[in-house]
């Protein structure tokens, strides 16, 4: 790698978190606009911050200057966190939208080569993340020359703006690199274009709270979403691996939630069955999010932590394990089916009306991340206290 941030170990414990505290909230019976809040505008959002750090200064062979303003970005998350968890959402949006605003202003002027397909996905998912950012304040900051903004287009701008389009345009790189196969350009690209329409027409359709037109674009986006299912496709069929990568396992799974979650959100917007939010939020949220972002980390932390210590042990003459033995695989699978059962039953679950149901599915969810915790954050740690 050449560039390091020291500053992505932390965003990501972070964003963990975040992710841990929303889901037992909701098992304990928090409302969703809670439980929402806390994974959109905390787990996902420091997670793209994390990653963002390391991708783009490296995909740049670039070194980000003034780091310490990392540690203002940093504290501004953990801030915004602490007062979504004391359901303080306007000064929760302040910090937010410092946080963004300051991030994006450090990484912007990084970048010089625009023309990989990746670059452009993720300056994409910055454009959102800023405009999502500000339409948290504005939909939670009651100032009467402030334009009201509907609170689902908040969320929406994250996770269909920032959050697809960082995780399309992080997987257009690693998933062929994995696999060792190039990735087709031109079908990459009618994915980026196909993709930004659909997110364009959905979030007019929120902006206006018309939700026959928030249901055509998720049909947009959907055919987006396919074509690029079959990039990934492509991929998996050509590689030479013998057996499919369980990074890429996580993608793959994570890819049919999402798929699952625009067609449930193209049926509750078309039938304005808005007892479906529940289940639409689980598939997307804690299944295409969860799923993929745990996959991501998986790839990017142990590169990022064995860089760290090779430097420090190589100092001191010692000897250090090889990146890809760092982790153990069976581990990480075992992480992955739990989470995979635990999305299952809980999307389940919200059609049961019975509280034992929701923790029971909750609980499965919430052991699948402690088993990602040690298969990732505490095998990382041993690594590092070598």
């Amino acid at each position: 790698m050449f560039y390091i941030s020291k500053i992505t170990p932390f965003f990501f414990l972070l964003a963990f978190t975040d992710l841990f505290i929303a889901v037992f909230s909701g098992a304990l019976g928090y409302d969703y606009v809670f439980v929402g809040i806390l994974s959109v505008f905390g787990f996902i959002l420091h997670t793209v911050i994390g990653a963002a750090y390391q991708i783009i200064p490296n995909s740049q062979q670039s070194q980000l200057k003034g780091e310490k303003l990392q540690i203002f970005v940093f504290v501004s998350s953990a801030l915004a966190s602490f007062f979504m968890f004391l359901k303080n959402y306007p000064i929760a949006s302040l910090f937010t939208l410092t946080a963004t605003f300051l991030f994006t202003a450090h990484v912007l002027p990084v970048i010089k080569n625009y023309q990989p397909i990746t670059i452009k996905f993720l300056i994409l998912s910055l454009l959102y993340m800023n405009l999502g950012a500000l339409f948290f304040a504005m939909a939670y900051i009651p100032l009467s020359f402030i334009p009201f903004v509907p609170f689902q287009l908040a969320v929406h701008t994250m996770t269909l703006g920032m959050m697809l389009n960082a995780i399309i345009g992080v997987q257009t790189a690693w998933i062929p690199m994995i696999l060792m196969h190039t990735l087709n350009q031109k079908v990459a690209n009618a994915v980026l274009i196909v993709i930004q329409i659909g997110v364009i027409v959905v979030l007019a359709g929120f902006g206006i709270l018309n939700y026959k037109i928030v249901a055509a674009g998720s049909v947009i986006l959907l055919t987006g979403v396919l074509i690029f299912l079959w990039i990934v496709y492509d991929c998996i069929k050509n590689t030479t691996h013998k057996e499919l990568p369980y990074t890429v396992k996580f993608f793959v799974v994570g890819l049919v939630f999402l798929i699952l979650g625009i067609l449930s959100g193209a049926h509750l917007s078309g039938s304005k069955n808005f007892d479906m939010v529940p289940f639409h939020m689980t598939l997307m949220v804690f299944g295409f999010g969860g799923i993929t972002i745990a996959g991501g980390m998986f790839h990017l932390l142990p590169r990022i932590v064995w860089n760290m210590v090779h430097v420090k042990k190589a100092q001191e003459g010692k000897n250090i394990p090889n990146v890809f033995n760092v982790l153990k695989k069976k581990e990480a699978l075992l992480s992955l089916y739990v989470m995979v059962a635990g999305v299952v039953l809980m999307a389940g679950a919200t059609f049961v009306e019975l509280n034992t149901t929701r923790y029971l599915s909750s609980l499965v969810y919430l052991t699948g991340l402690l088993l990602f915790f040690r298969a990732l954050f505490y095998r990382l740690f041993l690594l590092y206290t070598l």
